[in-house]
């Protein structure tokens, strides 16, 4: 019988290198040899260990939701897929070529909240500061980057992609070793069916071997009630053929969900970040077009930030709708709470 032949084998080697790469520079950060820099005010970082697919977007937001109305709060990103460099503040002309989608996202969820983009980390928080004088700043998907120091480290876990099974870029999907977890304050395992027992709760805790100074968090997606895309307007009718666009990690997970709650008679999935062109909204209308009539496009807040500055019809952009969607915890939802609040005053009360 002949051996089977897996691609992992393939991708093994490079992701020996890019572990032995990942593990020298978390050494170098860990014994001082590269510095890391700490701020005068409390820097939120919140990011994961797998490459996408964790939804963290929606739990920056629920962050800034939680913190905007007692303190002046502000958004970095990297503004990862954006056609610039260098440090942007977003307003409210901002654009996803300029500032990318998730910021973007934030951005028009929260008008009241700073948002800027940098590459540059630490040269990013010190414009903000001086720029805005925020409160406190939410470092958006900054797990790996160390070169800054945030007063509370949370991490993201992907419930149906276990990171202690998972293997290293490019053969799996970690950016580094599952090791790192355990520079996490608080680890947010994200995702979880709704129904998730507290027995399960503990049996996932107990294969992420948390330390006794790391908090444990559980939380769904729950998805919300769709919107047109282009602002308020009245809502398709129910069970109305629908087109699902996704440019997002991991798509399979909300499209079994759309499945369940809409008429879903196609669907279409693009790379993460997926920066749509004009062929791409070509292809889309097509597709609808060859559908029943009354069909329209729904799509991801994400994707709608990405969508909602090209150059489209009119008929096109008023059939495509949003769905919305926010982590909801299934447990100690006003204990994740209280923490972040009352890390965010009591660091500030020590400086």
């Amino acid at each position: 019988m002949k051996p089977t032949f897996h691609i992992y084998n393939v991708f093994r080697p490079l992701s020996w290198l890019y572990g032995l790469g990942t593990c020298i520079r978390n050494y170098m950060y860990d014994n001082g040899i590269l510095k890391s820099k700490a701020f005068h005010i409390p820097v939120i970082s919140i990011g994961n260990i797998t490459a996408g697919g964790t939804g963290k977007t929606p739990h920056t937001e629920y962050l800034a939701a939680l913190l905007m109305d007692r303190f002046d709060t502000a958004v970095l990103s990297r503004g990862y897929g954006r056609r610039t460099k260098g440090f942007i503040l977003s307003d409210s002309h901002s654009s996803s070529s300029l500032i990318g989608d998730e910021p973007l996202q934030i951005k028009r969820h929260f008008p009241g909240v700073d948002v800027a983009v940098s590459e540059d980390r630490v040269k990013g928080i010190e414009r903000l500061t001086d720029i805005c004088n925020p409160q406190v700043i939410i470092l958006d998907d900054a797990f790996q980057h160390r070169s800054v120091k945030p007063s509370l480290n949370i991490l993201l876990v992907n419930y149906n992609r276990n990171i202690m099974d998972d293997a290293l870029l490019p053969a799996g999907h970690l950016r580094e070793s599952a090791k790192g977890r355990r520079r996490a304050d608080i680890i947010i395992v994200s995702k979880c069916p709704s129904h998730l027992s507290s027995a399960g709760m503990e049996r996932l805790q107990s294969i992420l071997a948390v330390s006794d100074r790391q908090q444990v968090y559980f939380t769904t997606l729950e998805y919300q009630t769709i919107c047109r895309m282009d602002g308020p307007a009245d809502l398709p009718d129910p069970g109305c053929p629908v087109l699902a666009v996704t440019g997002i990690a991991f798509p399979e997970p909300m499209l079994q969900e759309l499945r369940r709650t809409h008429n879903i008679v196609r669907s279409v999935s693009y790379p993460d970040h997926h920066d749509f062109s004009r062929k791409d909204l070509e292809e889309i209308e097509k597709e609808l077009d060859s559908m029943p009539s009354g069909s329209i496009i729904l799509t991801t807040a994400k994707d709608a930030a990405r969508l909602s500055g090209m150059d489209m019809g009119r008929s096109l952009r008023e059939r495509i709708f949003v769905l919305p969607v926010r982590p909801a915890f299934l447990r100690d939802q006003d204990r994740f709470d209280n923490q972040i609040i009352k890390h965010v005053e009591s660091y500030t009360q020590s400086q």
